[in-house]
């Protein structure tokens, strides 16, 4: 079977915006058949949200204290900082219990979430490596965003370049790959390479597709800039009521001379747009290691799956009802 990764990702990339929300909002509402199958696949989305929840938290509570004199803000600073560093870690191990589970319980078994952490203590050698991956990846992606290619990001981008080719697919694949198979990181990349040559036809349109990608950028985009926008007028309505300082300007004929605005306002702004912004990260995250790990199953295991399931998840990874994406997997396959 013929099968261009790069192309299926491009054509979907080329999805209006509107179309690519309709295919996330339909694999929202559909994960939930999977979700519903034991609830605690959902465990491990409960902790990383309440582990971003204190991270952004602790660190919101020392940018207050610059106003007010909070108790032990150089404290939880430092655990805010400790919190940032260690995420990496801590989600990729949540994922790969999350993925574990899941595959546990479309096989027909009924996982618990004590038996997920004893498998990821099993892994925690891979889930180190995936971290240090991720963390590589954000670098590099940092100094490509900024233009500056220092020596620490040369020495990244010089590690991770062997990956770059399947790099997409070690993405979305490389979890279950471990979680299930319980492989390590180097063999599981060299199955990877393989895998789009067992993906079946009802399936070959939306292998390889990140339609989850640019979603949380262009959600939270627009939530920022109302928050902004609110905490602009709320700073200079309510300035005299807290903290704030008054603009003097040169020109005393400027419209802005002599204003009073505060800044709490838009801090809070920034801290309540985080917290949903990581929240719903987290969300899409998890509806990926979901979508995937059903993905790899499927590739991987077809007949673990249980038998009152196979077709309903076929639909499932198919986004069979929208009807856009229906459309793509048949130019794909046409072409193929």
């Amino acid at each position: 079977m013929s099968f261009d990764f790069h192309k299926t990702a491009q054509s979907f990339d080329k999805l209006s915006f509107k179309n690519r929300m309709t295919s996330v909002f339909h694999l929202f509402k559909n994960t939930f058949v999977v979700i519903g199958r034991d609830d605690d696949i959902i465990k491990p989305f409960y902790r990383m949200m309440i582990y971003s929840a204190l991270m952004v938290t602790f660190f919101f509570y020392f940018v207050f204290s610059f106003w007010y004199d909070l108790p032990f803000a150089g404290l939880l600073f430092f655990f805010a900082i400790l919190l940032f560093l260690y995420k990496y870690f801590y989600f990729n191990k949540q994922e790969i219990r999350m993925s574990w589970i899941v595959y546990e319980a479309i096989t027909g078994h009924d996982p618990s979430y004590k038996e997920s952490v004893s498998i990821s203590k099993e892994l925690k050698s891979q889930v180190r490596k995936m971290a240090w991956i991720d963390i590589g990846m954000a670098i590099a992606n940092k100094s490509k965003s900024t233009g500056k290619q220092g020596l620490m990001s040369g020495i990244i981008n010089l590690i991770i370049s062997g990956l770059g080719e399947v790099w997409d697919l070690i993405n979305h694949y490389l979890l279950p790959s471990v979680a299930i198979d319980k492989l390590d990181i180097k063999p599981a990349v060299e199955k990877m390479k393989n895998l789009k040559d067992q993906v079946p036809e009802t399936l070959v349109g939306v292998f390889g597709i990140d339609f989850l990608g640019k979603v949380v950028r262009r959600v939270v985009g627009p939530v920022y800039f109302i928050l902004i926008l609110l905490s602009l007028g709320a700073g200079v309505l309510f300035g005299d009521a807290m903290p704030s300082q008054e603009f003097n300007f040169n020109n005393p004929d400027f419209p802005l001379n002599g204003i009073v605005f505060s800044w709490i306002p838009l801090v809070a702004a920034i801290f309540i747009g985080k917290l949903f912004s990581t929240f719903f990260e987290r969300m899409v995250t998890s509806v990926k290691v979901i979508y995937f790990t059903v993905f790899y199953t499927k590739i991987t295991h077809p007949d673990s799956i249980a038998e009152d399931l196979q077709e309903e998840l076929t639909d499932y990874l198919k986004l069979d009802q929208v009807d856009e994406v229906k459309n793509l997997d048949q130019q794909d396959s046409d072409s193929a």
